[in-house]
């Protein structure tokens, strides 16, 4: 996957994301290794390649409800790789990370894992535009958001991701009651596990990578598509980490009225010249004031809104059922099949 990015920066010039614009290497638009499938009545699978002819290892079910009101949703249970390797997270280049000013963190990370995508063998980028965007804490808070990156286009938030880690495998995404959920393709590790007191000890010591999140709009959601151990040791140790969000996006024009662009102008024009008559009523206009009105008045710069996009396939529905009934059974949850099964 050839890639190429470019800063993106908010109106007051502050770090928002990347960029990145990808093309196949050999200009084909293939399927990336881990993808959503959509299949018949509105069935929903990420599935992930596992190399030579092996069936692909499924992360996910998801069906919509017939109104449209929410998603039933289903872990799998493969421990399939991740999309960023661990190779790229070594411990050389996580003190290089750490020993960054703040600001300079996500903005570097960011590079690291677009690199890390674009090069992975488990990645779920296909050709198009895409964004990865930085998520901050807010002080004090397990509630993390961007800031707008323009004027026109408000921010991303996240209300909590201390209950993103959950045993429990399945999941009613409630779009009309809940907000933006944080759902994990892997069961929380054991509390004794290695690498996850490693990731513990960085957390501690302000070290900690962000997580890689995906915001997929079929969900109108997020999965964790690298750190889950991260997370989780964010979480023992009670130190909110950052996030780098990833999303396909699309450019949609902003149509500007002319008329009350001209209208905006003939004011300032009309207030210029009584000021220079030295009228009292007309008391000076700041710069700030000025410079925020014309921008939203005249930029039109396209919004990068989000769109995920998955691959149809043929496989009956049938088979979907089949799977979902087949794990359920196996969580010693068969009573919720029927949730599923309805549309």
């Amino acid at each position: 996957m050839n890639l190429h990015w470019k800063d993106l920066e908010t109106d007051s010039g502050q770090w928002f994301g990347l960029a990145l614009q990808c093309r196949a290497d050999d200009g084909r638009h293939r399927k990336p290794p881990l993808r959503l499938e959509s299949g018949a009545n509105g069935r929903i699978r990420l599935v992930q390649e596992r190399g030579g002819s092996a069936e692909p290892a499924v992360r996910f079910w998801a069906t919509l409800l017939d109104d449209y009101a929410g998603v039933h949703w289903l872990r799998g249970d493969d421990e399939a790789d991740s999309p960023v390797p661990a190779s790229m997270l070594d411990s050389a280049t996580v003190e290089r990370h750490a020993a960054l000013p703040q600001a300079q963190r996500l903005p570097g990370w960011s590079r690291v894992f677009a690199q890390a995508l674009a090069k992975g063998p488990a990645s779920f980028l296909y050709p198009g535009l895409w964004v990865l965007m930085g998520m901050r804490p807010q002080a004090g808070a397990w509630t993390f958001q961007t800031e707008p990156l323009h004027r026109a286009q408000g921010h991303w938030r996240l209300e909590d991701a201390r209950d993103a880690l959950r045993e429990d495998p399945v999941s009613f995404i409630d779009w009309w009651h809940g907000r933006y959920p944080v759902l994990n393709l892997r069961a929380p590790a054991d509390p004794d596990d290695g690498r996850l007191k490693w990731w513990r000890k960085k957390a501690r010591e302000d070290a900690l990578p962000p997580v890689l999140l995906w915001y997929l709009s079929c969900l109108d959601g997020y999965v964790v598509a690298d750190g889950h151990l991260r997370l989780q040791a964010a979480q023992l140790e009670d130190r909110p980490p950052s996030f780098l969000v990833a999303y396909s996006a699309y450019e949609q024009a902003v149509q500007r009225d002319p008329a009350a662009q001209r209208a905006i102008l003939d004011s300032y024009e009309r207030h210029a010249r009584e000021r220079a008559l030295r009228l009292p009523q007309r008391r000076p206009i700041g710069v700030d004031s000025i410079n925020a009105t014309l921008i939203a008045a005249f930029d039109d710069r396209p919004l990068l809104l989000p769109r995920s996009y998955g691959w149809a396939t043929r496989r009956p529905e049938a088979l979907w059922l089949d799977e979902v009934r087949a794990r359920l059974e196996a969580l010693g949850r068969g009573d919720r099949m029927a949730e599923f099964a309805r549309r």
